[in-house]
């Protein structure tokens, strides 16, 4: 058990690394639908599931997925709509799972919160629309992670 618990970090802190690198996110849609999973540890939890790179996505679309295609998300769509719309509806997400659908869950806001750090120690720009500063979106997050309303 601690040799996938130790896997899982390993790949969630490369899906980190990767998307802050790459400025891109990757997923598996069709029309309006994204692939999502099952939660393996919560009952009644939907995951959406995301890749660091297109290979890791066009890897999952097989069975229910096979008609689904690739998609990319900038980096501030992905932290200012789709990490903060999971959270607001109590989604988990699924940094770079395998085709077995298997992998780390995670709270969406801990993965905007690990990305926020990661662009900061890199000194990478980015150029939010919905927030002053990375300064300020990391202070939104944080709040909401502690309970505090906007």
């Amino acid at each position: 058990m601690q040799q996938k618990t130790t896997a899982n970090e390993d790949k969630y802190q490369t899906f980190i690394e990767r998307v802050v690198d790459s400025g891109i996110v990757w997923g598996l849609s069709q029309d309006d639908a994204w692939a999502t999973s099952n939660s393996n540890e919560y009952e009644e939890t939907e995951v959406i599931l995301f890749w660091s790179e297109e290979a890791g996505a066009a890897a999952c679309a097989e069975d229910d997925w096979a008609d689904y295609e690739t998609e990319s998300i900038s980096l501030v769509e992905f932290l200012e709509n789709w990490c903060v719309g999971m959270y607001a509806d109590s989604l988990l997400l699924g940094p770079d799972w395998n085709a077995d659908l298997l992998g780390r869950e995670v709270e969406p806001l801990e993965v905007a919160l690990a990305i926020a750090e990661q662009l900061e120690a890199k000194g990478k720009p980015i150029d939010l629309t919905r927030y002053d500063n990375l300064k300020d979106f990391k202070q939104q997050i944080f709040d909401a992670l502690n309970g505090e309303e906007e």
